[in-house]
């Protein structure tokens, strides 16, 4: 995060105070991704759920068929690492020590032998789209590449 000096105050830029907030609200969705699920696996009915999380029965039903019909989103991911640093959850340092270790996959084509197949993303484009969207700055995603091509060799 990059601090600016206002009246003598360390404060936010404006770009690292919105990619906060963002941060905050995406992490807040999965977590609550995350609990409903739990809950459901013990057992809580629905309406119960729902009253607990502030949302109505059929939210919970929709949700419910989200984490089944995509179990990867209850999964942590190189975006939830980064977004937890914005969130101010963990550190940069913990944030780029867990990313240096991560198991990086590629898009690949969903049918390679079909020029106009489809393209399966991998883990690493979300190191990219962090990049572009600025949630990760040019020294940290040179040092992840780095990282990623000492790896491949």
């Amino acid at each position: 995060m990059y601090l600016e000096r206002m009246e003598g105050h360390l404060m936010l830029t404006i770009h690292d105070e919105l990619a906060q907030v963002f941060a905050i609200g995406e992490l807040n969705r999965l977590d609550r991704l995350r609990a409903c699920a739990k809950a459901n696996e013990k057992g809580l009915g629905q309406a119960d759920i729902a009253m607990r999380l502030g949302v109505s029965q059929p939210e919970i039903h929709r949700m419910l068929r989200k984490i089944k019909n995509f179990p990867s989103l209850l999964r942590e991911t190189p975006r939830v690492v980064i977004l937890q640093f914005h969130a101010e959850r963990i550190s940069h340092a913990q944030m780029m020590e867990t990313l240096r270790q991560w198991p990086f996959t590629f898009g690949e084509d969903a049918e390679p032998s079909n020029p106009e197949s489809v393209l399966t993303r991998g883990s690493w484009d979300e190191i990219t789209d962090a990049f572009h969207r600025d949630l990760i700055d040019v020294d940290d995603y040179e040092e992840l590449c780095k990282v990623v091509t000492s790896a491949a060799e």
